[in-house]
């Protein structure tokens, strides 16, 4: 009996999908309609946005709404009731649907089934749930039209936004000495090393730099791309941190300073000059030692060893007891090994060390190179501030020589003074000539092209404020020979 009810009600059920499909394509275009009217602002405002994408999105989301109204199910228990409103049949349709789904059932309920499966063939799915226009078809309607006419409505043309030459010639100038400089070097520091983060580091610099040569790129952002190239590099530079181990050398240094014959690499370590206590102690013959210096050194090397702790127990700590074991077994093979261990940690420590020196070095250039581009971006260099500070000075004057020029006033007049050459001794004396004058010219030109090479070493090695680079530049430059000052 279910399933003869349920096709009774088969055909209110359809009628309530199709009415249902309707109303929500007509609430589908409504907002399909909004989301185009918005497109289409701001199409006229100047958005890169296409006109026929108005309509697609208005189709889209017409077609969407009415196909989830469509697939949505629909129960056979609100068909049954929808009936049972209808034809006033107080619930006999909705209850006969009940009775039906039960297995077994008492006379009167199948009788109360069969009157109610008599009153269903009566059924007409039109009069129960007729077409009504939906509420929200003027809305959509209206709005549709709306995006038809827009376009045709009178505007005013959007002025493109001005495009500052100045920033872009500073920021693309920035970019192109970066990568002459910043990426060339690390390039050729990744294929030297090998290191495959110092490779994807390169990769990383190379696309912000490229970047930064795009037109549209403006101050902000290049600053922003700057900012990220410092941070890439700062995160390179923790990989590359060699402090822990430069102590634990001087350490070691300390340890084989007790013989003679290795006097010259613990300096060479104390000193941080690792090729050459590499070298040294490739070459280096324990056999060479006395027996007291073999002693001394094994004690201090177990000493050592024990100062590491467990947790520290790497190359280094190998190496140095492969040095006490040849030393106490008088075993020179064994301690040559330990030596040659020892200097594998060395060349390793001395590699990092070039790759920290080379990474500080760009982070000194991207620092001053975010500073040129902050400052020629906004129309200047930082001023002077007369005011008092306990802060170290970010800016500085850029007049290492002064704020003004010294005046002199002193009036100067050269005379040759003639006389007539009588008899008696006479005495002649050159004050200035030509030639002197020519090699002091000379001489300074030389000593100015030595301290400005060692100036630059220390600007890109050492980290120092901005403003007092700027400054520091700045009178080399004010000092700087000229070519008409020697004459060759």
């Amino acid at each position: 009996m279910v399933g003869e009810i349920r096709r009774l009600l088969s055909g209110v059920k359809a009628r309530q999908r199709q009415v249902r499909g309707v109303e929500w394509l007509v609430r589908g275009a409504v907002c399909g309609a909004s989301a185009g009217v918005t497109l289409e602002l701001a199409r006229m405002c100047g958005a890169p946005v296409e006109y026929l994408t108005c309509w697609i999105v208005v189709l889209g989301c017409t077609l969407a709404s009415g196909m989830i109204g469509w697939l949505l199910p629909v129960s056979w228990s609100s068909s049954a009731h929808l009936v049972d409103t209808h034809y006033q049949m107080k619930d006999s349709a909705a209850s006969a649907l009940e009775f039906a789904a039960r297995k077994s059932a008492e006379p009167l309920i199948k009788l109360q089934i069969a009157d109610a499966v008599h009153s269903l063939k009566q059924v007409d799915p039109k009069a129960v749930l007729p077409y009504r226009t939906p509420k929200l078809l003027p809305a959509a309607i209206g709005l549709c039209g709306f995006l038809i006419v827009l376009p045709f409505l009178p505007s005013e043309p959007v002025a493109a936004p001005e495009v500052n030459t100045l920033v872009q010639q500073v920021v693309n100038d920035q970019a192109t000495t970066l990568d002459e400089t910043m990426v060339e070097e690390l390039r050729e520091l990744a294929e030297e090393t090998k290191e495959p983060e110092l490779q994807k580091l390169v990769e990383e610099m190379e696309k912000l730099v490229e970047a930064m040569k795009s037109p549209e790129v403006d101050e902000r952002e290049a600053l922003a791309k700057l900012s990220e190239m410092q941070q890439n590099l700062a995160e390179a530079l923790n990989q590359f941190n060699a402090e822990k181990t430069d102590a634990e050398l001087k350490e070691l240094a300390a340890a084989l300073e007790s013989a003679e014959s290795m006097q010259a690499i613990a300096e060479a370590l104390k000193d941080g000059k690792y090729e050459k206590a590499a070298e040294q102690l490739e070459k280096i013959d324990a056999s060479s030692m006395t027996r007291k210096e073999r002693e001394a050194v094994a004690a201090n090397l177990k000493k050592f060893r024990e100062n590491l702790g467990e947790g520290k127990q790497g190359e280094l700590s190998e190496s140095a007891q492969e040095m006490q074991e040849g030393l106490e077994k008088d075993n020179p093979s064994q301690c040559k090994d330990g030596q040659c261990k020892a200097a594998g940690v060395c060349k390793k420590q001395a590699l990092k060390k070039s790759i920290a020196n080379c990474l500080n070095c760009q982070l000194n250039r991207l620092s001053e190179c975010k500073s040129q581009c902050q400052a020629q971006c906004s129309g200047g260099a930082a001023k002077k501030s007369n005011q008092d500070s306990n802060k170290i000075g970010k800016s500085a004057s850029n007049k290492p020589l002064g704020e003004e020029a010294t005046k002199l006033d002193s009036k100067r007049r050269e005379e040759n003074i003639t006389g007539v050459q009588g008899e008696g001794a006479s005495e002649r004396e050159t004050t200035q000539s030509p030639e002197g004058e020519q090699d002091s010219a000379r001489t300074y030109k030389a000593r100015y092209t030595e301290f400005r090479k060692q100036m630059e070493e220390v600007i890109d090695s050492e980290p120092l404020p901005l403003g007092h680079r700027e400054t520091v530049r700045k009178y080399f430059e004010s000092i700087r020979p000229t070519n008409s000052d020697v004459t060759e």
